[in-house]
């Protein structure tokens, strides 16, 4: 496969978390993953918290700021966004969600 076609199978992208303090490059994302695996990879690349306060799991979603919707998790990277797009990732926060 020449670099051009491999070039093409990736996607270049701005991030940052919702407090705008910590902002990464991603230069070569695959198109063919999902918003969520994409998730998964800049959270640890990001360093960001995987609990919340109280030790809960936290998920995360993503912002599009192009088009300033939410992405869904099982959305594919290379459907739902463009080259040099900025994202933002952002904790889903269950409000008043406490009592199991």
């Amino acid at each position: 496969m020449g670099q051009a076609a491999a070039a093409a199978m990736t996607l270049g992208l701005q991030v940052s978390d919702v407090s705008g303090q910590k902002s990464v490059k991603a230069p070569a994302v695959p198109a063919y993953s999902t918003v969520g695996e994409l998730i998964q990879g800049l959270l640890m690349r990001m360093g960001l918290a995987r609990n919340d306060v109280e030790g809960r799991p936290l998920t995360y979603r993503v912002r599009l700021e192009r088009e300033g919707r939410l992405l869904t998790g099982s959305e594919v990277v290379g459907d739902a966004l463009k080259e040099d797009d900025h994202i933002v990732l952002q904790p889903n926060i269950d409000a008043g969600g406490g009592g199991n």
